[in-house]
């Protein structure tokens, strides 16, 4: 690595993560212990739970305040050298600003790829904890046994299982009853006092009844008792409990799974599609502030901590501006998910390769 792509590095780390402990601050004061204190004094949580419930929020903070921090840290490193005169002393000796960028961008590239690790690896297990934690001193806790659960399976748009369990605990089951349809009439009705959800997939029951509707004959009806009896269903109780996890609490693969969970019982997963992209174009957004940043600190203006952050609050308004204009794109299918997803990256990553290339070019 050279001279000059190492003192670039160096002289973003400060800022970056001064950014962070700000941001961090003024996000956890703003957001998070303003609902926590309030729950804190209603359901009377000790203040230590309060502190663990913090630290378990940390993350989920930290993960937003990095873009943010990104951006902020490359406005001020970059203002500071043009300032101080050091970008003009640069260019001077043949250093030109695209060259200036490549350490910025393997800079942002990390920082995304870091935030990504976040939001998949650290983010859904704290935020996890973190409601649990909240919700074990609520009196309208979900208890651990769940109580009629139904649940409609979907095949051409048509209900194919309909299915009411009416008691759950864990992978265990209680008083089951299942009907199934074929073209939409009733073909087979099952009843059982048990069941459980194997794990290589699909479903066992034991001391159930059995009635099976003839198509061809609707007067005819056979009845079978059994002692168990094996049901091959994509719905296995993961799914079902993940149905009230909100998106922060699960990575990617939680989420694809919620997504087909919802297209199998016939429900629009357009929500659930737009935040699964929403989490990669949030975390590659480092990579566009980056630039931004640069291009903005390049620009004269007097080169101060508090300008720094004001413009970087004035670019993350904006982006959370393009961010809703985006999501009732998407959520209306005017455009596909993944573009309104990543408008406002396109959008802001436009304006910044147009500043690149004007200041490059003088």
């Amino acid at each position: 690595m050279k001279l000059i792509d190492r003192y670039i590095i160096n002289e973003l780390l400060t800022p970056f993560l001064s950014g962070i402990l700000a941001f961090t601050i003024i996000l956890l004061g703003s957001t998070v212990l303003f609902d926590l204190i309030g729950s804190a004094v209603k359901y009377g949580i000790p203040f230590t739970t309060v502190f663990f419930i913090i630290i378990l929020k940390l993350p989920l903070v930290i993960g937003i305040a990095i873009p943010m921090s990104t951006l902020f840290a490359t406005i001020s490193v970059f203002g500071r050298l043009g300032n101080d005169l050091e970008i003009l002393a640069l260019r001077a000796n043949g250093i030109s600003i695209a060259r200036l960028l490549i350490p910025v961008f393997f800079v942002g590239l990390f920082i995304s790829l870091t935030s990504l690790f976040f939001s998949e690896k650290i983010i859904p297990s704290s935020s996890s904890m973190a409601k649990n934690l909240i919700l074990s001193h609520k009196h309208n806790n979900q208890p651990k046994v769940q109580n009629n659960i139904n649940i409609t399976e979907y095949k051409n748009n048509l209900p194919y299982r309909i299915i009411n369990i009416g008691e759950k605990e864990g992978l265990n089951f209680k008083n089951i009853t299942i009907a199934e349809y074929e073209d939409g009439n009733l073909e087979r009705l099952i009843r059982s006092k048990k069941g459980k959800w194997i794990q290589k997939g699909g479903w066992i029951f034991f001391d159930g009844i059995m009635h099976i509707f003839q198509s061809s004959n609707k007067d005819k009806i056979s009845i079978i008792k059994f002692k168990k009896e094996y049901i091959n269903s994509a719905i296995n109780p993961i799914d079902i409990e993940n149905r009230n996890k909100a998106t922060e609490e699960m990575n990617q693969k939680e989420l694809k799974e919620k997504i087909d969970f919802l297209i199998k019982t016939g429900e629009d997963p357009i929500k659930l599609i737009m935040d699964l992209h929403m989490k990669n174009a949030i975390a590659f957004s480092s990579l566009i502030y980056c630039f931004l940043g640069a291009s903005m600190g390049l620009k004269p203006h007097r080169s101060s901590s508090a300008m720094g952050i004001g413009l970087s609050l004035i670019v993350i308004f904006i982006y959370i501006i393009l961010m809703a204009i985006g999501s009732a794109l998407g959520l209306s299918k005017t455009i596909p998910p993944i573009i309104a997803a990543w408008f406002p990256n396109i959008i802001i990553g436009s304006v910044s390769i147009y500043l690149v290339k004007r200041l490059a070019s003088n």
